[in-house]
């Protein structure tokens, strides 16, 4: 085997191996997303009460309420405009932490390795080019 062939060849190792991992990620990345909805950021209030706080948010064009755990109540830095997330599908559902960002690390990893799929196809077919 010459070097042009073995380079074509191991190009075509690296991008297929590359190829699956990126489409394992990406649907493991899909996978979750549908499982865990899509979480848009609103502003929310919190109101401190004798009997507790309340947090109230404005989503989907109506106003939206719940209570808040003693837990949530003491990570709260800001009570008059506190950044929240509210579930697309449900705009009750609301948290007061950004979303896991694991879905996003895999979607990042998954369009990585496509594209070294991209660039080793393109480079699997340049010795080609020139035989």
């Amino acid at each position: 085997m010459e070097a042009p062939e073995v380079v074509s060849v191991v190009a075509e190792v690296i991008g297929w191996t590359a190829l699956g991992g990126a489409l394992a990620f990406l649907l493991l990345a899909l996978l979750i997303r549908v499982a865990d909805g899509r979480w848009l950021r609103t502003e929310a209030v919190v109101v401190d009460q004798e009997h507790g706080s309340t947090v109230r948010w404005f989503a989907e064009g109506a106003f939206h309420q719940r209570r808040l755990s003693s837990e949530e109540r003491a990570h709260v830095l800001r009570p008059e405009e506190e950044p929240a997330y509210y579930k697309e599908r449900e705009p009750d559902r609301l948290r007061l932490h950004d979303p896991p960002a694991g879905r996003r690390i895999l979607r990042t990893v998954g369009f990585v390795l496509l594209a070294i799929a991209f660039v080793a196809g393109a480079v699997g077919t340049v010795p080609l080019l020139f035989s």
